[in-house]
C-alpha cells in the first residue's frame, strides 16, 4: 500500500516545473530529487562558474592594468635635477705599498781561497770606486806561482838543448852533403878516365862509385834526423808557450789578492777579520768577506695593480713619504717597467729612481707611494650617486625629452664623487643627479640643471 501510495505522490519539481508561478523552464532549476548529477544541475554549475570566472578576470585586468602615460601639462610633472655626462682623462692619486732598496747592492768574496790579510773598510765606510778594501795572503798560490815559475824554466832549458842539438845535425849534414858533392866529383874524373884502355883500373872505378852511394846514404840519414829535432823542437817550443801563459795566469791571479771597491758606495756590514780563511762564493762554506750598497741612488719598487697598468708612463714623477720623516714628500721617477704581472698578488712591479745625495732615505724602510692612476684617453663620467645598481643590473636614469630612460652602464674607477661609466651614453647628455628606483623608465618629468 505504502508503494502505490508512494508512487501515485506526485514529485514537487516536476509539479513546480509544469505548474510553478516562476517564468524559469523546467530544465533551469536545481533539482532536489535524489538524482542529483541530472543534466539540468550539471548545466547550472557550468553557469554558475561561467560567470564567477569571468567576473574575476575582469576584476584582475583592471587590477594589473597599467596606467598609460598621461600627457601632464609642464608645470604639473615633478622636477628632476640633471647632470650632463661629461668627458675627461681620469687622474687620480692611489696610495701603495712600497720597498726601497739600494740600486747596487753587492756581497764581496774573493776570487781565490786565501786568508785575509788586512781589511781597509768597517761597517759604515763610504768608498770610492777603485779603493783597496781588502788585502789577501794565499801561501798555496805562492807555491803554485813558484812550481810554475820552474817549470817554465826547465822547459826553456830543453828547448835550448834540443835548439843544440838540431844546429849539429844541420852541421853534420853539410858536412856529409859536401863529401857526397866531392866524391860524385872524383867519381866522375874516374870514370872518364877509365874510358882509356890501361889508365884506371876498374876495381878504382867500382869503389868510388860505392863510396858516392855510401855518402848518399848518410846525407838521406841526416836529413831525415834534423827534420825529425826540428819537429821536437816545435813541440817543445809549444810547450814552453803553454807553461808561460800558465805562469802569466798565476800573475793575474795575484791581482785576485787585493779586492777594491766596484763602485762609490756604503759598507753596511763587515764579517770577516784579519787571519779569517775566506773562498769564492758558490761553495757553501764561505761567507762573504763585507757588504757594499749603493746608497746616493735608490730603488723604490712599488706593485701597481692590474686595472692600473695602462697608465704607467716612464719618466713621470712619483710622491712617496716614510715614517721616519712625517709630513715630509719625496719625489722618485718612473724608470724601469717590468711588464709582467704576479699571479698571486695580480700586480706588476715598477721602480722608480731617487737622487739620494744625504743619505737621508736608507735601504729595507717601507713606504707609503702616492701612485698617479690614470688613463691615456678621456672616458665619460656622472656623479656616483647617479648611478643606480641593483641585482639585476646596473643603470642611469638619462633625460630626453623630459621622458626618463634607463641605460645600462659599466662602472670604472672612481675620481673624486664621480665614477667612470661605459655603455650607451655620450658626452652631453642629461642624467638624473640622485639615481634610484622609484624612477620609472619612461615617467616624465621636468629636467632641472644642477648648480
Amino acid at each position: 500500500m505504502e508503494n502505490e501510495d508512494q508512487n501515485e505522490k506526485p514529485d514537487n519539481n516536476e509539479a513546480m516545473g509544469s505548474t510553478g508561478t516562476g517564468s524559469m523552464p523546467a530544465y533551469v532549476g536545481f533539482k532536489t530529487d535524489r538524482s542529483v548529477f541530472n543534466l539540468g544541475n550539471l548545466i547550472f554549475v557550468v553557469i554558475f562558474l561561467a560567470i564567477a570566472g569571468g567576473a574575476f578576470y575582469f576584476l584582475w585586468l583592471n587590477h594589473n592594468k597599467k596606467p598609460e602615460a598621461a600627457e601632464l601639462p609642464v608645470h604639473t610633472r615633478p622636477n628632476l635635477t640633471v647632470v650632463p655626462v661629461v668627458a675627461k682623462t681620469l687622474f687620480r692619486e692611489d696610495q701603495l705599498p712600497g720597498e726601497i732598496e739600494a740600486y747596487q747592492d753587492v756581497l764581496i768574496y774573493p776570487k781565490i781561497k786565501g786568508f785575509v790579510k788586512s781589511i781597509n773598510v768597517d761597517r759604515g765606510s763610504v768608498v770610492k770606486k777603485g779603493d783597496l778594501m781588502v788585502t789577501m795572503y794565499a801561501p798555496e798560490f805562492l807555491a803554485d806561482r813558484n812550481e810554475a815559475l820552474a817549470q817554465v824554466a826547465a822547459t826553456k832549458a830543453a828547448v835550448a838543448v834540443e835548439e843544440s842539438e838540431l844546429e849539429e845535425l844541420k852541421a853534420a849534414l853539410k858536412k856529409s852533403q859536401a863529401n857526397l858533392l866531392a866524391d860524385q866529383s872524383t867519381y866522375q874524373r874516374v870514370y872518364t878516365a877509365s874510358l882509356v884502355p890501361g889508365v884506371i883500373a876498374d876495381n878504382d872505378v867500382v869503389q868510388w862509385a860505392q863510396s858516392v852511394e855510401a855518402d848518399r846514404q848518410d846525407v838521406n840519414s841526416l836529413m831525415k834526423r834534423v827534420n825529425a829535432k826540428d819537429h821536437e823542437l816545435s813541440m817543445r817550443k809549444e810547450e814552453l808557450a803553454a807553461k808561460i801563459r800558465g805562469y802569466e795566469s798565476f800573475s793575474d791571479f795575484a791581482s785576485y789578492l787585493e779586492i777594491p771597491a766596484p763602485f762609490n758606495g756604503y759598507v753596511t756590514e763587515r764579517r770577516m777579520h784579519v787571519g779569517s780563511f775566506v773562498g769564492p762564493d758558490g761553495t757553501g762554506a764561505y761567507p762573504p768577506i763585507c757588504r757594499i750598497k749603493q746608497l746616493d741612488l735608490l730603488r723604490i719598487v712599488a706593485p701597481v695593480p692590474e686595472i692600473d697598468t695602462a697608465g704607467v708612463v716612464v719618466g713621470s714623477e712619483v710622491q712617496f713619504t716614510i715614517s721616519a720623516f712625517p709630513g715630509r714628500r719625496f719625489v722618485g721617477t718612473v724608470a724601469r717597467i717590468s711588464n709582467n704581472l704576479d699571479k698571486a698578488t695580480r700586480t706588476m712591479p715598477v721602480e722608480l729612481n731617487f737622487l739620494n745625495p744625504k743619505y737621508e732615505v736608507l735601504p729595507g724602510m717601507f713606504c707609503k707611494v702616492y701612485w698617479p692612476t690614470r688613463r691615456r684617453e678621456n672616458s665619460l663620467f656622472v656623479p656616483v650617486s647617479a648611478v643606480i645598481s641593483t641585482p639585476l643590473d646596473t643603470y642611469v636614469c638619462k633625460v630626453s625629452d623630459g621622458r626618463v630612460e634607463w641605460v645600462s652602464v659599466r662602472k670604472g674607477q672612481i675620481m673624486g664623487d664621480q665614477v667612470e661609466v661605459f655603455g650607451g651614453l655620450k658626452e652631453g647628455d642629461l642624467v638624473a643627479r640622485e639615481g634610484n628606483e622609484e624612477l620609472q623608465n619612461r615617467s616624465l618629468v621636468t629636467p632641472v640643471r644642477a648648480k
